[in-house]
């Protein structure tokens, strides 16, 4: 299991399932997101990553730039040859349907499907449900 951490996100990368964990915690700084971000990314091509589980339970919410920078830098590059080229599924994990952090995913996975229409995402408040569906082919 490959990992990455800072203060504000926590990730782990399952090499055998192609999956990637990403727990994001508080309100992260500009600096810990994108360099977060970054790192997600690596870890993503190298380990050609086709499950994504970002749990948002945590978190309390995104910047708006990093937002921004997010969809027009990060996605671009995740759209060139990483997991989310080979039919991905994202699941976004929330304490609830109305928490404020999916606002930020909203916006991402909303920019993720017009780079990408073979990307699945789907929200999920229980934790066995995202499992099963992340895992089906």
């Amino acid at each position: 299991m490959k990992t990455y951490r800072n203060e504000h996100v926590w990730v782990d990368v399952d090499c055998s399932i192609h999956l990637l964990r990403q727990t994001w915690l508080g309100v992260p700084t500009s600096e810990h997101f994108r360099d977060g971000s970054l790192a997600i990314l690596a870890l993503a091509k190298r380990h050609r990553v086709k499950r994504w589980l970002i749990d948002l339970r945590p978190l309390r919410l995104f910047n708006p730039v990093d937002l921004h920078w997010f969809i027009e830098h990060w996605l671009p590059q995740a759209n060139s040859g990483v997991g989310l080229t080979q039919q991905a599924r994202i699941a976004v994990v929330l304490n609830d349907p109305n928490q404020f952090g999916k606002l930020g995913a909203d916006l991402i996975l909303r920019a993720s499907g017009r780079l990408n229409e073979s990307l699945s995402s789907r929200y999920f408040v229980d934790t066995e449900d995202y499992h099963q569906w992340l895992l089906d082919d």
